[in-house]
């Protein structure tokens, strides 16, 4: 034993040595750190909204540019193109949404690689990545709740409390199939994860707790949806979110299970799956206690998913040998 913690001293000296001192920084600068992602992404969203918004507006103008004018004189008229081009643009929502997560995705991309650079440059052991085959229980899991938390939405009618949870509802899912399946199906969830679990998610956890990080990372998540039932729904999604990404130790976890969630969004509005379920109450009440089984069963697999790093030379393994 005297020479594994011999071995085990010089090696931390050796860490030490090998990573160099960095000064302290800047209030300003820590705050940004954390909340820069959020910012960039917000305004990613108000200039891609704001330029498709314009783009509408110009080509009213230039179709019928008499009707524009004499709109222009009245306040009436006015407010009345007004909801027409707001009616175009509510029907390019997801197209819209689309062009964001696509500016969004290589920029958030570039900050990830970059705190991982700096995590080995400063000898940081990150957690263990799971193997590929054990991401179906995240996938399962996430489905599951995704489908149960909805169920509860419509049982308990949440939905009519925010009459802007079913305008944003009704946008986003009026696009053709193809258009959902890419936008909210694929590209927003990564470009969501990145942000919010690849970039938030992981920073607060350098400073911090896991609980703490999670909840406000998940706080965060919800707030941004805007609406009183997406909060709760996105705060909800977020913890289980930040929680495969710890447990599996990589992002691509809440990517692929906020994709699969999305994915089942996008078939149960196009094949109506809530109108079937709400023929009878039987029926949807039985799918929820399903789907909240195959979620607490998939959360104790999950569960039993070691994420801890492994420190070089403290292994019972190691101890044995120079024992």
């Amino acid at each position: 034993m005297y020479w594994y913690r011999k071995a085990k001293m010089n090696m931390e000296q050796w860490n030490r040595q090998g990573t160099p001192a960095t000064p302290p920084e800047s209030y300003g600068k820590r705050v940004w750190h954390i909340w820069g992602p959020i910012v960039i992404k917000w305004v990613i969203g108000i200039g891609v909204s704001s330029i498709a918004m314009g783009v509408l507006t110009m080509m009213y103008v230039m179709a019928d540019q008499d009707a524009a004018m004499t709109a222009m004189q009245s306040e009436d008229q006015m407010m009345e193109l007004y909801g027409r081009i707001m009616e175009k643009y509510v029907s390019f929502a997801a197209m819209i949404e689309a062009v964001g997560a696509v500016i969004t995705i290589p920029i958030m991309w570039y900050f990830f690689h970059k705190d991982r650079v700096k995590e080995r440059q400063m000898g940081m052991i990150p957690n263990k990545k799971a193997p590929v085959w054990k991401y179906g229980a995240g996938i399962l899991m996430a489905a599951a709740l995704s489908l149960g938390l909805n169920n509860l939405i419509i049982i308990g009618n949440l939905s009519a409390v925010s009459e802007a949870y079913e305008s944003t509802m009704e946008a986003l899912y009026s696009a053709p199939i193809l258009v959902q399946v890419i936008s909210l199906a694929v590209l927003v969830p990564i470009s969501e994860e990145l942000v919010f679990r690849g970039l938030l998610f992981k920073r607060l956890r350098e400073k911090g707790t896991y609980i703490q990080a999670a909840m406000y990372s998940a706080v965060v998540f919800g707030l941004l949806h805007g609406n009183l039932v997406q909060m709760l729904y996105g705060f909800i999604l977020g913890m289980m979110l930040s929680y495969l990404c710890e447990k599996y130790g990589s992002v691509k976890a809440p990517i692929a299970a906020h994709i699969a969630m999305n994915l089942l969004s996008v078939a149960a509005t196009e094949f109506k799956l809530a109108d079937w379920m709400m023929e009878s109450k039987m029926r949807i009440g039985v799918i929820t206690i399903v789907c909240a089984f195959i979620a607490s069963t998939m959360f104790v697999f999950v569960q039993r998913i070691e994420e801890k790093p492994d420190v070089p030379g403290t292994s019972e393994e190691n101890e044995g040998v120079v024992a």
